[in-house]
């Protein structure tokens, strides 16, 4: 596969594209390329909006006197703090199954653990931001 036959595909994927067969490959490619109209939503314009300084609301972040680097630095503070947020509920409701509910619908211990460790992996992502801005 080459970067001239796959070139969206490997616009968003970069060297990873080179692993992708081509039965794989030509779908996300033709997904991709696919035409940008205002009226339509195409996987590409998600990922660009995705990349490129969507805040939490799923809305451009824009700051007045911020430079657009640093919106983008708040926009992914911005997301991973919401997903710090839903981790922790979902980490509460756990805990609140463990002790007052059914054994059936209590997580593990793997599983509680992946969790605080998501959650302080986002602390620490956010708290990196934060000294950064």
């Amino acid at each position: 596969m080459s970067a001239n036959r796959y070139p969206f595909l490997f616009a968003t994927l970069g060297k990873a594209a080179n692993t992708l067969p081509d039965e794989l490959a030509q779908p996300l490619e033709t997904t991709l390329s696919a035409s940008q109209t205002a009226d339509t939503t195409t996987l590409l314009d998600q990922l660009q909006r995705i990349r490129y300084s969507e805040g939490a609301d799923g809305q451009p972040l824009v700051r007045k006197g911020r430079a657009p680097g640093q919106c983008v630095a708040l926009s992914r503070i911005q997301r991973a703090n919401a997903g710090l947020t839903f981790l922790l509920e979902l980490f509460h409701a756990c805990e609140r199954v463990r002790v007052d509910g059914d054994i059936s619908q209590q997580l593990g211990d793997d599983a509680r653990d992946g969790l605080l460790f998501a959650c302080r992996g986002l602390s620490e992502y956010v708290d990196t931001q934060v000294d950064a801005a």
